[in-house]
C-alpha cells in the first residue's frame, strides 16, 4: 500500500506474513528515484567537507551545550582500533579507524596504513538548530530526514502500538555512513576494502526498534532470512529501493529481528562505499518486563 506521502509501505499483517515466509520487506521508493536520486554523490560531497573544524563551527551555539570529542581505544588493541566521536547539539560525527590488513595481525599497528568508517548523524532537532554556515550537502540530508520521517512514524504505529504507553521519548536518527580505504592504492584496494568490510561489517542486531535502509551505492549488505536462517544479500538497495528492518526492541512486540552485516563485494572496480540508514529508537519510561 501507499501512505499519504505516496511512498510504498507494508501493513501489519503483511509484515507478519513476510517474516513467516522469509520474504524481505523491500519496496520501490518514489523519493529515492526522484528527489534523492543523487544521494550517494551527495554523501561523498558531504564527507569531503566533514572535519573537526566544520563540526565545531556548526555545533557551537550560544546558550546550548558545548560540542565535545570523545576519544576511544579498544582496550585490547589500542593501537589498531580507535575512534573519535564528535558529540554536539546540532548533529553528530564519528570517525572509526582500524589499521590495515597487513599490520592487523602483527604485534604493533601501523598508523600509516588503515581503513576507516565515518558517520554523520541527523537528529530530530537538527533542522531547527542548523545555521546558515552549514554546507548544502548537510541541508540535503536534513531534508531527507524530514521527508522520510513520516514512514518511521507510520511503522511505529503499525508495528509497536501496544508499546507506545511505555515510551518516554521517540527518536528518529538518520545516518550517512562512509566506508573508505584512504591509504590503499590500485594494487591493494580490493584487499583493503575486504578488510574494511570484515572489521566494520560484523553480524549483529541493532539496539533499536527498527531501521529503514535507504540504500547503498554497491551491494554488500546481507541479512539472515527469518525463515531459512540463511544469509542473503539484498539486491535493490543499490538502486531506488528501501528495506524495513526490525531491531532488538521489536522483540517486545513479537517480531523477529533483522540480523545483518556486510559481505565483501569482490568487484575490482569498486572503491568507497556509502550507506544511508534511518533508525527508529524509543526511550522507555517503565520497568515493565516483556
Amino acid at each position: 500500500m501507499q501512505n499519504n506521502m505516496n511512498e510504498n509501505v507494508f501493513q501489519h499483517e503483511e509484515l507478519r506474513s513476510m517474516q513467516e515466509t522469509g520474504e524481505w520487506p523491500i519496496v520501490d521508493s518514489q523519493l529515492l528515484a526522484t528527489k534523492y536520486k543523487d544521494r550517494f554523490a551527495m554523501a561523498e560531497r558531504l564527507m569531503k567537507k566533514m572535519n573537526t573544524d566544520v563540526f565545531f563551527e556548526i555545533n557551537s551555539i550560544e546558550n546550548d551545550e558545548s560540542p565535545v570529542i570523545e576519544n576511544w581505544k579498544d582496550e585490547n588493541i589500542p593501537d589498531k582500533s580507535f575512534s573519535h566521536w564528535h558529540q554536539g547539539p546540532v548533529y553528530g560525527y564519528d570517525i572509526d579507524t582500524m589499521v590495515g590488513p597487513t599490520d592487523w595481525h602483527g604485534d604493533i599497528g601501523d598508523a600509516d596504513d588503515y581503513v576507516q568508517r565515518r558517520k554523520v548523524y541527523i537528529f530530530d532537532w537538527t533542522a531547527d538548530k542548523l545555521n546558515e554556515t552549514a554546507p548544502e550537502e548537510l541541508q540535503y540530508f536534513v531534508n531527507m530526514h524530514t521527508d522520510f520521517k513520516p514512514i518511521l512514524e507510520y511503522y511505529a504505529e503499525e508495528c509497536y502500538s501496544e508499546q507506545k504507553p511505555d515510551w518516554g521519548r521517540v527518536l528518529h536518527k538518520l545516518m550517512i555512513i562512509e566506508y573508505s580505504t584512504p591509504t590503499a592504492n590500485d594494487a591493494n584496494r580490493s584487499e583493503h576494502r575486504a578488510h574494511n568490510t570484515e572489521r566494520f561489517g560484523d553480524e549483529h542486531c541493532d539496539e533499536t526498534l527498527a531501521g529503514l535502509h535507504l540504500g547503498e551505492n554497491y551491494v554488500e549488505f546481507h541479512a539472515k532470512n527469518t525463515k531459512t536462517e540463511k544469509w542473503e544479500t539484498i539486491d535493490g538497495l543499490e538502486n531506488n529501493q528501501m528495506l524495513w528492518m526490525f531491531g532488538e526492541h521489536a522483540e517486545r512486540s513479537g517480531w523477529k529481528v533483522t540480523t545483518h552485516g556486510m559481505t565483501h563485494n569482490p568487484d575490482p572496480n569498486l572503491d568507497t562505499r556509502y550507506s544511508i540508514i534511518f533508525d527508529l529508537q524509543a526511550r522507555y519510561n517503565t520497568k515493565k518486563i516483556y
